[in-house]
């Protein structure tokens, strides 16, 4: 069994190397690549034209592993025409192996006004794909498809989705921005069973729930960007059979201090509750941003690095505080070869507030933009009487 799971492992990191010799040795001067992490290979963007950029993404996805699919294969494309008001169409198809089942989402969006600071944007997307419950706070696969092979364990929670979706989003005076959509979805949790075998564990909320529901969601969300934003969910009922029926509003603050001689503080301050909840599946529950790996599709300094999976999730209300200050004159940014790398030090501190448990606080030390692009820290936790960690964790920069 632990064979296994180390074959599968250097099989993975394999396919990786193999794949950044094949892209180094094709590589153009119009061919760009996500900052981090090169070694990855996120997308590849090739311009066409002055009217036409397409990108291949993701490169370092095309083979992946999860115990709920198996062994999968797939890739993304995007293209994107008419510079003065584009109209970008893309499209992401994966094939699950193990199960023999296609997925698929394409989406589709137009500028209806593209001006310097004023715009208006519409999307149409659809598809049928394979989701983690914890949205917006996606994991990258890729990394934990390699954890899922050496723990025997997937730490997410996934549901096959069938969804359709309709977004405008409305830019004033660049700062102000409005967005409003509608979202239909049937969506039902998958267990791991395609590996029991494997010895692979259940990944289970702590709570039993019925995952498979079907949902109409409004969402409206308002912000003065950096500063401010509002957020607000409403679950339609009777829509083509949707069940939830719940009001959800979030207030998110955020701002960064700049301080002579010293450096940088950013504060995070998120709070929401559900008004109310009349039906409400663990879906749609408020589930917090965390994880073992920094590679995230939201900012590293609003993220816990240590707080358990769905432990924290809430249908009630939830408070949430970062705090991180950076700075180039600490501790070991004063050594010379570090200050002349231009690598930052971080002090962060994460806060977790729910109605059901108690507050879960985080402390940690980062060394941030090491070669331009990484950043290592150690961070432990201190949750109902018991440190957790040290735990030393290595992701992108915060920059």
């Amino acid at each position: 069994m632990l064979r296994l799971r180390f074959l599968g492992f250097f099989f993975a990191i394999n396919l990786n190397l193999n794949f950044l010799y094949a892209y180094t040795s094709l590589l153009r001067p119009s061919i760009t690549i996500d900052s981090f992490p090169a070694v990855l290979l996120d997308s590849v963007y090739i311009r066409v034209n002055n009217h036409l950029d397409i990108s291949l993404s993701p490169i370092s996805n095309v083979f992946l592993f999860n115990p709920i699919d198996g062994f999968l294969c797939q890739t993304g494309i995007k293209s994107r025409f008419n510079a003065k008001k584009p109209i970008t169409f893309s499209l992401h198809p994966r094939y699950a192996i193990q199960r023999k089942i296609l997925y698929a989402e394409a989406e589709v969006s137009a500028f209806l006004v593209n001006e310097k600071f004023n715009s208006s944007q519409l999307f149409f997307s659809a598809g049928n794909f394979l989701t983690q419950v914890n949205q917006p706070f996606i994991k990258n696969e890729q990394i934990i498809s390699i954890i899922n092979v050496i723990d025997g364990l997937n730490p997410l929670l996934f549901i096959e989705k069938k969804f359709f979706k309709v977004q405008l989003n409305q830019t004033l005076f660049s700062n102000f921005i409005f967005q409003a959509s509608s979202e239909f979805a049937d969506r039902n949790y998958l267990e791991n069973y395609n590996f029991q075998r494997w010895n692979f564990k259940r990944n289970e909320p702590l709570e039993s729930f019925n995952l498979r529901d079907k949902a109409l969601i409004h969402t409206f969300s308002l912000s003065y960007s950096p500063f401010l934003t509002i957020n607000y969910k409403k679950g339609m009922p009777g829509f083509l059979e949707s069940e939830s029926n719940f009001d959800f509003l979030e207030l998110a603050f955020s701002q960064s201090f700049n301080i002579k001689k010293f450096g940088r503080i950013d504060v995070n301050f998120i709070s929401g509750k559900f008004i109310q909840q009349d039906f409400l599946h663990f879906n749609d529950f408020y589930h917090f941003p965390t994880g073992r790996t920094l590679k995230t599709s939201h900012p590293v300094i609003s993220t816990f690095r240590l707080l358990p999976y769905y432990e924290f999730s809430t249908n009630n209300y939830f408070h949430r505080i970062h705090i991180q200050t950076q700075t180039a004159n600490f501790l070991l940014s004063k050594w010379l070869f570090i200050k002349k790398s231009k690598v930052l030090e971080n002090i962060f501190i994460n806060l977790a507030i729910t109605d059901k448990l108690q507050p879960f606080l985080e402390m940690g030390y980062a060394l941030d933009n090491i070669l331009k692009n990484f950043r290592l820290e150690i961070v432990s936790a201190r949750y109902d009487g018991k440190w957790l960690g040290p735990r030393i964790i290595l992701g992108p920069t915060s920059l």
